[in-house]
């Protein structure tokens, strides 16, 4: 496996253990995360990881694929757990439902010296919220 590859399994870890500091460790300062919800900087990132892993206690990524090239590592997966807490993000806030998520998502790394220096996820936005009970089912 490459040093990549483990930098992010490593992330993937540490964002089910719910250990901040060793998912912030596993970016550099200079990292940048592009969302559905929005650009972030490291300090905005770990705050909206923290946001959702507060609001979903047993929240975890399950790899289904990953692909690496080199520097570049490509994962795709599934967002799993349970909305038992509000979910507070810069879009509001959503009341906790106890519903079950299970959310299909593209994560895309490029990692330098073990560390993340680019990262980008996406997600479908409307079935998160429909499955979080906040818009209507589609």
């Amino acid at each position: 496996m490459s040093e990549a590859r483990d930098t992010v399994d490593r992330f993937y870890r540490s964002a089910g253990d719910g250990d901040l500091a060793a998912l912030s460790a596993c970016f550099a300062d200079a990292c940048i995360t592009t969302t559905p919800a929005g650009t972030f900087d490291k300090a905005e990132h770990e705050a909206f990881f923290a946001a959702f892993k507060a609001a979903m206690p047993d929240a975890h990524m399950q790899v289904v694929r990953a692909v690496e090239s080199g520097d570049e590592v490509f994962v795709s997966g599934r967002f799993k757990g349970t909305h038992q807490g509000d979910l507070v993000t810069p879009q509001g806030t959503i009341p906790a439902s106890g519903n079950s998520l299970d959310l299909p998502y593209a994560d895309y790394f490029r990692v330098d010296g073990g560390r993340i220096v680019e990262h980008e996820v996406v997600w479908d936005s409307m079935t998160m919220m429909a499955q979080l009970g906040a818009v209507p089912p589609q």
